[in-house]
């Protein structure tokens, strides 16, 4: 389907981890109960309980809420919650890819800062090899997947 600039969307998923792997998600819910009950007992305070809660769940955000990964002609657009991020296709030098994902690098070679400049995208249950194949032909420059 033609976007409002012409361009096409070649791919588009959701990746939700939270209900991707119910048995990991079970486990860290457990443990979050007990790490939280720890916590009450050991300041018997309500107010830091609640407040040490809202610290952990935000630093794993990425867990709890899902993310919408689109592949344009020109671009990668990820939409989570309230942020929208998009790159160009030509600022990616070279990607890596994992057992989860993938790290677009704006670096032909491994540097430091390409977990803070680059773009991870996470498989999800979507086609993996249909995708790395795809960031293979958009991504000029040495590439190790």
């Amino acid at each position: 389907m033609p976007n409002s600039d012409g361009t096409l969307l070649q791919y588009s998923w959701t990746v939700h981890p939270l209900r991707d792997n119910w048995k990991r998600t079970t486990l860290l819910l457990i443990f979050l109960s007990l790490l939280f009950s720890a916590v009450y007992l050991s300041f018997q305070s309500i107010t830091v309980t609640i407040l040490s809660a809202v610290c952990l769940v935000c630093s794993l955000y990425r867990y709890f809420i899902p993310a919408r990964y689109e592949f344009y002609d020109d671009r990668v657009v990820v939409v989570s919650f309230s942020r929208r991020s998009m790159k160009l296709w030509s600022d990616f030098r070279s990607f890596y890819a994992d057992r989860n994902g993938v790290l677009l690098s704006p670096f032909a070679r491994p540097s430091r800062l390409e977990n803070f400049r680059g773009v991870y995208v996470r498989f999800g249950r979507s086609k993996r090899d249909e995708i790395l194949d795809f960031i293979g032909r958009k991504v000029r420059g040495d590439s190790t997947s």
